[in-house]
């Protein structure tokens, strides 16, 4: 890992054992609603690394598994 320091993540205690930092959060309201406020406003990116189909998610699985990405990756799902 490049520099571990830029790791955080809510999901993965695994983090702090490169480096990284594990964050422990509950969902608030008003946070969540200032969130999707900024999102709105368009202050608010996330960074991607690929957007792939559904069909595909056995490979987003394994690219996120190598630790090389730098964003997001995000399965779009298919419109019914």
């Amino acid at each position: 890992v490049e520099d571990a320091s830029r790791i955080a993540s809510v999901a993965d205690m695994a983090a702090a054992e490169i480096g990284g930092t594990y964050v422990f959060v509950r969902p608030d309201t008003a946070d969540l609603t200032a969130l999707g406020d900024l999102a709105d406003a368009g202050k608010l990116t996330v960074p991607l690394d690929a957007v792939l189909p559904l069909a595909e998610a056995a490979e987003a699985f394994r690219r996120s598994r190598e630790g090389r990405t730098r964003g997001k990756i995000v399965l779009e799902i298919p419109s019914s």
